[in-house]
């Protein structure tokens, strides 16, 4: 990403540190549960398959934000926020596969501290939805996305993508509704 008018360059260490997340939220947000996903459809593991559609309809907030970071909207940094909670407390609330061994049950526990670290760390960003400039944290976790936009999706424009995720989020708002009503009337929520 090109430095705007205005703004300083971004410090080289808050770059790699911007990197360095990003490469570690793929790894425990996304292949890491593709495999386990793989392990458990194989293994006929009924409550590992359960558990991991909880996660990934919590996780679709995190590549949500993603999209929203990919297009510069701000509204990505509470959105992000919100997904480390939503993902922790998720893997948290899981009980029913705790203590069967294999690799869910740490992947479960070291996903969610990761996300809740994650979420006190860059609480700050959270400034970055009215800050007139955007501030460099921002700014450094804005880069890898756009990348990773440019690799994914070659020759689509940012703001392309950027209202993809806007339709993305209200999708997932929309379907968090349904989801909350749908357990009140049957007792659940």
């Amino acid at each position: 990403m090109n430095t705007p008018k205005g703004t300083r360059a971004l410090p080289a260490w808050l770059r790699v540190l911007a990197r360095m997340d990003f490469v570690a939220a793929v790894a425990l947000t996304v292949i890491a549960p593709l495999a386990l996903l793989a392990r458990a459809l194989r293994a006929s593991r009924r409550e590992e398959l359960w558990a991991l559609l909880r996660y990934w309809r919590a996780s679709s907030l995190l590549m949500v934000t993603v999209y929203l970071l990919i297009g510069e909207r701000r509204v990505a940094f509470p959105a992000g926020l919100a997904a480390r909670l939503l993902i922790a407390r998720t893997l948290l609330g899981d009980r029913a596969t705790a203590g069967r061994g294999g690799w869910y049950d740490p992947w479960r526990r070291l996903t969610a501290g990761y996300c809740l670290a994650g979420a006190a760390l860059t609480a700050p960003m959270l400034q970055g939805l009215i800050a007139d400039e955007l501030p460099a944290l921002c700014r450094a976790y804005v880069e890898p996305t756009q990348e990773f936009g440019a690799l994914l999706h070659p020759g689509v424009p940012r703001e392309a993508l950027g209202r993809a995720g806007l339709v993305g989020l209200g999708l997932f708002l929309a379907g968090a509704a349904v989801v909350q009503v749908g357990g009140r009337r049957r007792g659940l929520a």
